[in-house]
């Protein structure tokens, strides 16, 4: 799905207009021409083209060479953002790539870290869309229910997984694991990798496509999850989905931070 401008009240539409200009075109590798930037960015195409002529003189976007009549991204924007200061800590590097692939991908995106037996959404990007999944920060699930915990589950110490079973499992769905041996299994097979997707597990028909936050150690900070509705979605859209959360998730973690946020931090997060 694509981004939906924003329809608060402005006293600087332009700017407004403008910013989301630059969200459509960044959304997309390939670029995009005149007519999807309208329709997505409800631009009407006198004003369209005034902005991107100011925009294409300034080097904020550019026309892409391989296929005349596309947009990208210009250097102006590179140059503007080496010149920011880095970010303090990974919520804050966080939030604006989360933002961004909410926005491509048409669904809610969160980070989550470890917090004993639980995973802790410590932030949220949102689409406002009306057909999307909530959450929450501050939202606590338990590590066995969901692909996307049992992933950060599979690259803890295995005392953290004996902890776990030694007591009983809730069972939320049907398709919830709460068979230690299957549970151990599931843990086995996504220790291996570094991304998952799932559905129906905490909650039936909602899905979820998650992918490891990594330090400056290697070690897991935390995931990148985008939940959605599953029903209806084709393989298309689950795959795209996937990848989306993954170069997202290796963008944040190229920053190589030496520690996750603080469990405490999650309230005073936005």
């Amino acid at each position: 799905m694509n981004r939906q401008p924003s329809t608060k009240d402005s006293s600087a539409p332009a700017v407004e207009r403008t910013i989301d200009i630059l969200h459509a075109i960044g959304s997309t590798t390939e670029g995009l021409g005149v007519q999807a930037l309208a329709a997505q960015t409800r631009t009407p195409r006198a004003t369209l083209y005034r902005i991107l002529k100011v925009l294409l003189a300034r080097d904020f976007v550019q026309l892409a060479d391989e296929q005349p009549g596309l947009y990208r991204l210009g250097p102006a924007l590179g140059l503007l953002a080496g010149q920011a200061p880095p970010p303090r800590d990974l919520v804050e590097l966080a939030r604006p790539v989360m933002q961004r692939l909410a926005l491509s991908v048409g669904e809610t995106v969160k980070l989550v870290v470890l917090d004993g037996h639980d995973a802790l959404t410590v932030a949220v990007a949102d689409t406002g869309l009306e057909a999307r999944v909530m959450s929450r920060i501050g939202t606590r699930v338990p590590l066995h229910i969901g692909v996307s915990q049992r992933l950060l589950l599979a690259h803890q110490p295995a005392n953290l997984v004996r902890q776990l079973l030694a007591k009983p499992l809730e069972k939320r769905t049907a398709k919830t694991i709460t068979d230690p041996a299957a549970l151990r299994a599931s843990l086995e097979a996504l220790r291996r990798v570094d991304s998952a997707q799932g559905q129906s597990e905490g909650i039936a028909g909602v899905g979820a496509a998650a992918a490891l936050l990594r330090g400056a150690q290697d070690e897991v900070l935390g995931a990148l999850v985008a939940v959605y509705i599953h029903t209806g979605k084709s393989v298309a859209q689950l795959e795209s989905l996937r990848t989306g959360v993954e170069r997202a998730a290796q963008e944040i973690s190229s920053w190589r931070f030496a520690q996750a946020p603080r469990p405490g931090d999650a309230q005073s997060a936005s």
